[in-house]
């Protein structure tokens, strides 16, 4: 059932359970005030026809000292019609026998339980032909005795209005419940659209709409809902996006870690065939060894920090303080079999000071802006490595004689899967990732990679790290 109807429903059992009540309560006070002026009236008169039957009797007593039950009748008849009494009388002795009477509709024995305890009670009857009487009694002193006075007065009237009320109170109740029904149909309906709507934008957001809000259109409970409803949309909108973030970084550190295992894996299979293929001595064998255990662990270290900055976004690692030259130098190691194989000539000018720096993530961004420098050039060109300091910094960056970068997009570069030349990067397995990457870890060193480049001439790239103004000794 719905919930506009439920509380149409709800209401107009209410609304009807109250109307009959007070109605019923309505009528029941109207017939008792018709009875109780009634009554009234019957007082009235049952006082004055005992003063008039006292006087009678008084005026037989003085004439014939006694009072026979045909002198009762006398009396009572003579009463009434002094009083314009013409509704029926009888009169009991006190053990409530019947003395005389007007008419033969009376008992023989008087019972009224009520007299017991007032002087004056009555109550509704139904004669034989079904009329409804007011039956009274009283208690009479004439003559120093004391008699019970009954009288019966004609009640049919006091039915009929009532029956003249509740007909009027049901037809206005029927009234009323129509009238309740349809009012309420339409503001249960009113009530309840903005539930609809919510329910509407339930299913939206349900088919992955997250970004759709419910308007507020009421400040009352509804509106609270609404506001909540809306809240929680943005906070599942929220862990969507997280939960696509995340996936979009695991993807990219995949991308990422293959794209900077490419680099160093080409030199650890060039050392390694190497040995396979040529007889070295064993100092050359060991160093060639040497080397590709060294990269291998680095390979290692760098696989969890590419991680950690990449899926786990995490934007702080400890600094250590080491050489310019042995860094970078074990670069100029990597990155030479690679070069070689390309024609082309590495040259480099490194200025020896101890730097901060994050050894891994510091020598997989200068591995990787070589490379990048690598794929911009033709073979015969020169690609040259600098190290300088300047200030409290030390700028490291590399220059290339390539194809350049036009202008209007160098503010791009850095940008995620951003490709320059996306056939010629496609054709040397690049996925637009390394310079991102990069940026990020120039970032941890306090710095960014900034580019100056023109076409057909060549690309620079630099970027700086802190200085250390400490002692050598304990410099990596």
């Amino acid at each position: 059932m719905r919930f506009a109807l439920k509380i149409c429903i709800c209401t107009v059992l209410i609304v009807t359970l109250l109307f009959g009540v007070a109605g019923q309560i309505l009528i029941a006070q109207s017939f008792d005030t018709a009875l109780r002026f009634r009554v009234q009236a019957a007082v009235a008169d049952y006082s004055a026809l005992a003063s008039a039957m006292e006087a009678e009797l008084y005026g037989i007593y003085l004439y014939y000292n006694t009072a026979s039950p045909e002198m009762y009748a006398e009396i009572l008849r003579r009463a009434g019609s002094n009083q314009g009494v013409e509704s029926p009388c009888a009169l009991y002795s006190t053990d409530s026998k019947l003395l005389t009477a007007s008419t033969d509709e009376f008992a023989e024995t008087l019972t009224f339980p009520e007299l017991r305890v007032r002087r004056f009670a009555y109550r509704l009857i139904k004669d034989d032909g079904g009329r409804t009487l007011l039956d009274t009694a009283g208690c009479v002193s004439i003559g120093g005795q004391n008699y019970f006075l009954s009288v019966r007065y004609d009640a049919d009237d006091l039915m009929r209005l009532r029956g003249e009320q509740i007909e009027s109170v049901t037809l206005l109740h029927i009234i009323t419940v129509a009238i309740s029904t349809a009012a309420m149909l339409l503001l249960s309906y009113l009530t309840t659209k903005p539930l609809r709507r919510l329910q509407r934008f339930s299913t939206i957001i349900g088919n992955g709409n997250y970004s759709r809000r419910a308007r507020v259109t009421t400040l009352d409970e509804i509106g609270d809902l609404t506001v909540a409803f809306n809240e929680m949309t943005g906070a599942i909108e929220q862990k969507v996006e997280a939960l696509e973030q995340n996936a979009k970084q695991q993807k990219d550190f995949v991308a990422s870690f293959s794209h900077e295992l490419k680099t160093p894996m080409t030199s650890i299979i060039g050392y390694a065939d190497m040995l396979r293929s040529t007889e070295l001595d064993e100092e050359d064998a060991f160093m060639a060894a040497n080397f590709i255990f060294t990269e291998g662990k680095r390979l290692e270290a760098m696989s969890l920090k590419l991680m950690d900055l990449i899926v786990l976004d995490k934007n702080e690692f400890k600094l250590s303080r080491g050489y310019a030259r042995r860094a970078l130098g074990h670069v100029v190691a990597v990155v030479t079999p690679m070069l070689e194989k390309a024609q082309l000539t590495l040259e480099y000018d490194i200025e020896q000071q101890i730097i901060l720096y994050e050894k891994d993530l510091l020598l997989t961004l200068v591995t990787n802006l070589i490379d990048n420098a690598r794929k911009a050039s033709s073979p015969g060109k020169v690609v040259t490595l600098t190290g300088r300091s300047e200030g409290d910094r030390y700028r490291i960056s590399v220059r290339d004689e390539g194809i350049g970068i036009p202008k209007e997009e160098l503010s791009r570069i850095t940008e995620a899967f951003f490709m320059v030349d996306k056939s010629r990067a496609r054709a040397q397995h690049g996925a637009g990732l390394g310079l991102a990457i990069g940026n990020r870890i120039a970032a941890l060193h306090g710095s960014s990679l900034h580019f100056e480049s023109e076409l057909d001439k060549g690309t620079l790239v630099w970027f700086d790290v802190p200085l250390s103004r400490l002692g050598k000794g304990d410099a990596e």
